[in-house]
Parts: structure tokens; sequence; C-alpha cells
């Protein structure tokens, strides 16, 4: 069950587990706190997912599993190493935690978090939906990033493409540079850093630094190094950024 919880009969064997080896769903519950509170690889992420799905197998109705799960493959599909695999990511998130407010439409974090997964998309009106009436009951730091976003939506400043459109390209960009290709994965990386609205809203030292390094390699070192600067501006503790500006010259 650990490799595929999705497998026929697994229910099954689900109830076998909470009614015969409650221990060893004791350990999976350890192994998912455990994998909270780390920053780990993509590969643990499916790890942390699978294990979810075996306790949602035997709470089905439990809205925490779901929205557990909706939110880890959000995570996953955020991180760089998996960018191409974004859009199934995110569609995979939104179904789960769509699952999660059918069990409880009051769950505020899966009402949060799905709007953020409806905006990635592009899917602005159901952004919007999920959105509508949680300013007051979030964070305030929260509230207020949520306010300002919900008044770009309603005033039209949006990405020119949605987000994960824009996920996906970094991750061609990313094949292409390292196929050598520098001039092409620079080109996208420059039409990513155009879209003033997406850069304003996602500010990724990372666009800047991999497109310095293109510039590097094309022995355009004066268009590097103010790439790196803008790179250590959004993060000044940007080590690779601030490494690759002393070793530029």
């Amino acid at each position: 069950m650990r490799a595929n919880p999705d497998a026929v009969g697994s229910s099954n064997y689900a109830s076998l587990l909470q009614q015969a080896y409650p221990h060893y769903l004791s350990e999976l519950a350890s192994h998912i706190v455990m994998l909270d509170q780390k920053d780990v690889e993509v590969t643990y992420l499916d790890r942390k997912i699978n294990y979810l799905k075996i306790f949602a197998l035997i709470e089905p109705e439990n809205a925490q599993f779901p929205f557990e799960i909706g939110k880890t493959l959000l995570d996953k599909g955020l991180r760089l190493s998996a960018l191409h695999l974004s859009t199934v990511s995110l569609y995979r998130a939104a179904d789960f935690l769509e699952k999660a407010r059918q069990f409880d439409p009051q769950h505020l974090p899966a009402r949060n978090t799905l709007g953020e997964v409806y905006y990635l998309l592009g899917k602005y009106d159901k952004a919007l939906s999920c959105w509508s009436g949680i300013i007051s009951e979030i964070d305030k730091v929260e509230a207020e990033k949520l306010e300002a976003r919900l008044k770009k939506i309603e005033a039209g400043e949006f990405p020119r493409i949605p987000v994960v459109d824009y996920l996906e390209a970094v991750a061609v960009a990313m094949s292409l540079f390292e196929a050598g290709q520098y001039e092409e994965s620079a080109a996208i990386y420059q039409d990513i850093i155009d879209d003033a609205a997406f850069c304003q809203q996602f500010p990724l030292p990372e666009l800047y630094y991999y497109l310095a390094l293109c510039c590097k390699n094309m022995a355009m070192p004066k268009y590097a190094e103010e790439y790196l600067q803008e790179a250590l501006t959004i993060n000044p503790a940007y080590g690779e950024a601030r490494a690759a500006l002393d070793q530029l010259y």
C-alpha cells in the first residue's frame, strides 16, 4: 500500500491495517509528521501523499486528509525540480481540495489553498469564489496579501498567461540550459520576466539567476552581472547567486 494506495482493493487492506496492525499506522503517522517538519525532496513528497491516501481510505469522509494531500501536491507543483509536472500536480491538487470542501464546506484552509491553486491555473473566477469572505478569518499578514491580490483580479491585473504555464516554461528553459542551448533558454527566461504582473506577484530570484548563467555562457558578463544583482535584490541570502557574482570576472 505504501507504493500504490490507489490499487484495486486498497480500502480492504486499509481496513485490515486498522484492525490488525494499528502500530503500523502509528509508524506511518510518525513519518508524515517527520516529513512535515523538513524541507524534503520531491520523492519524499510523493511518499507523504501515499501515506496520507492510506489514512484517507480508513477515514473516507475526513476532510483533513484530502486537504493535506492537495496542499502537498501544490507544494510539489511549485518545486523547481518538478516544474515539468506543474500542470498535472496542480489539477490533482484541485481535485483533492474540492473533495475536502465537499466533506467540510467551512474548512477554511482548504478554501484558501484551493483559491491559490485555481489562481495558479488561471481560473480566476473560481479563485475569487474560494477566497470570498475569508479575509476576516485568516492571519493579518496573509489577509493583506490576499486583499491586494483580489483587487488586482477585479481590476484585471494578472499575468498574461496562467502562472502554471510560466512554471512549465521554466522547466523547458532549464532543460535547454542543461543541453547547452543557452540562447534558447535565455529567450524563455526573458519572456517570463517581461511579464511585470507575474514578476510582481511571484518574485522568483531563480529566474534571474539562471538567466544570468545563460548570459555568462554567451560571453555577456555585463548582463549576467545585472541579472545576478536582481536575484540578490529579491533574495539577499541567495548563496548561489552571490557566488556566481563573485566568480563572474
